[in-house]
């Protein structure tokens, strides 16, 4: 009898211990994070039926989609920075690609490093480090946890969107130099380029990648065209040269265009696939049991989305053309990790507006702001000597306004700001937490950081953006709190995750306590963002 119980006990032991065993007892060889620079989440819909079944409907059909998930406003100012800290810009500190400081009175690049030379070219070509990042990445914490055997590779066509996602200690960023074609890198990391991304840049892909003519993957019947290929919203990719399909890149590389033509096609992404799985073989990722991390960054989406808005024909066949680097990705990743045994999210840093000449056009509600003459109108209603005989405004950029230093009434400036026809909402730093708007408040308070960011924030009407020589009725871009913008998907699959849909609202800071609880990490140091638990296997 006792020796009957003392079995059964045993039995029962094994078993609680066997379901109880956790899943970051057996994380993931590789954790592979993938950012659609400008991609809006409506185009998973609307482009489904000419996806492969490879790429995007692969990631969807096995793993986890969050379909409703948010930025925070201003979200050119976040980027990389806010999908891998897994906190905003109020923490991390990267309030905008370029600002303000008040000290010096210029703009500083947030990779900016004059301490800094480039590996891979000319030392003065690249003077870029992760230093204005204020918070620890998944790159950061994935090092801690493994006693630095990790390898954490970023890869981008954009210095900050390789250099970002790595944090300050991470092995590795490269990205590409347009003018040269090649991948370059920054002492930093390290004091010359490894043989591999020596090998690489020595295949010359960039001039192969343009000696062809880009021509619809389709048949033209097939595309969700709104909009003739040749219409007046916009911008010409070279030269006065429209972008309609066709276009001979190999014929204006001969009329003078740069390697960067490249960044405007599809073949941007192309060669970013490249990278990446270059770095996967050259660096043996995802080959030992230590979890390592590859962060890539699709950015001609955006360059080219910049141009063209997301109505046009180019705008889909690149991302039909990115579905398949996709796919080419996912089965080297089986092939050399193992099916099953890497991790994968993709999310996008922001969205974008549609053309809003375009939406005029279309007896819609949008138009183009021009704000500096907005800001002098106001300024004008105030007295020179009320700020000790200076002009109020010292600088205006990104949503926000820099007051001179004395100015003692900005939130009286705020709320003249606030009542002008462009202008949705404005407010003074010092008030951000009294926006009784439900949807603004949030994203705006999210986005400020008293060291960096301005005296007055403010947001322009939906479908408005500022009016500037270089769109001029033309193009698109982004940066509001607007759902164009902020609305983007984030997909996981593989190891650790649980196929479904997720329909409530989350938000990128999401992605990294998610990846978190499957790899076994500590959250990043300002990390504010929850584990999605729908998603954990």
């Amino acid at each position: 009898m006792i020796r009957s119980t003392s079995i059964a006990c045993l039995a029962f032991s094994a078993s609680v211990a066997s379901a109880q065993q956790p899943t970051w007892q057996h994380p993931p060889k590789l954790v592979v994070g993938i950012v659609v620079d400008q991609m809006r989440t409506d185009y998973i819909y609307r482009y489904w039926d000419n996806f492969g079944e490879g790429g995007f409907k692969r990631l969807i059909g096995e793993g986890s989609f969050l379909r409703d998930a948010q930025q925070h406003a201003h979200c050119d100012r976040s980027r990389h920075a806010s999908i891998y800290t897994g906190t905003t810009p109020s923490h991390h500190g990267i309030v905008a690609n370029d600002r303000y400081d008040r000290a010096t009175r210029k703009t500083i690049y947030c990779t900016q490093d004059m301490s800094q030379q480039a590996v891979g070219t000319l030392p003065d070509n690249a003077h870029r480090s992760p230093v204005q990042l204020l918070s620890t990445t998944l790159a950061d914490e994935l090092e801690r946890r493994t006693e630095r055997r990790s390898k954490t590779i970023g890869v981008a066509l954009k210095d900050r969107s390789s250099i970002l996602p790595i944090g300050r200690t991470g092995d590795a960023a490269y990205w590409m130099y347009g003018s040269e074609g090649n991948c370059i890198t920054s002492t930093w990391y390290m004091k010359s380029l490894p043989q591999w991304v020596i090998d690489f840049n020595n295949k010359k892909l960039a001039e192969q990648y343009l000696a062809q003519t880009w021509s619809l993957t389709l048949p033209v019947e097939r595309y969700h065209q709104v909009l003739p290929d040749n219409n007046p919203y916009e911008i010409p990719l070279y030269r006065g040269i429209p972008a309609t399909l066709p276009i001979n890149l190999d014929s204006l590389r001969k009329a003078g265009a740069g390697l960067d033509l490249l960044s405007y096609t599809p073949w941007g992404n192309t060669i970013t696939t490249d990278m990446a799985l270059a770095a996967l073989e050259g660096e043996q990722m995802g080959k030992d049991a230590i979890t390592d991390l590859l962060a890539i960054s699709y950015s001609s989406t955006d360059i080219l989305g910049h141009r063209v808005g997301p109505r046009a024909v180019e705008v889909e066949d690149m991302y039909i053309r990115l579905d398949r680097d996709l796919k080419r990705l996912l089965d080297e990743l089986d092939r050399s990790v193992g099916a099953g045994a890497y991790t994968v999210f993709l999310t996008a840093d922001h969205g974008a507006v549609d053309v809003p000449q375009y939406l005029k056009d279309m007896k819609g509600s949008a138009g183009y702001v021009d704000v500096q003459d907005v800001v002098d109108r106001v300024q004008r209603e105030f007295p020179a000597q009320v700020s000790g005989g200076h002009l109020w405004v010292d600088t205006v950029m990104d949503g926000q306004v820099f007051l001179r230093s004395g100015a003692d009434a900005a939130e009286r400036f705020a709320e003249r700001l606030g009542e002008q026809p462009e202008i949705a909402s404005a407010a003074s730093a010092s008030a951000l937490n009294a926006i009784q708007d439900e949807h603004l408040a949030p994203l705006l308070r999210n986005g400020y950081m008293p060291q960096r960011s301005g005296d007055i924030l403010f947001v322009m009407r939906p479908g408005y953006f500022e009016l500037d020589e270089w769109s001029n009725g033309h193009g698109t871009t982004h940066g509001s709190p607007w759902n164009y913008d902020t609305h983007v998907p984030i997909l996981f699959f593989g190891a650790g995750v649980q196929h479904g849909e997720v329909l409530r609202r989350t938000h990128i800071t999401d992605i990294v306590p998610t990846i978190s609880a499957i790899v076994g990490l500590s959250l990043t140091d300002a990390c504010t963002g929850r584990t999605v638990h729908e998603v954990v296997k």
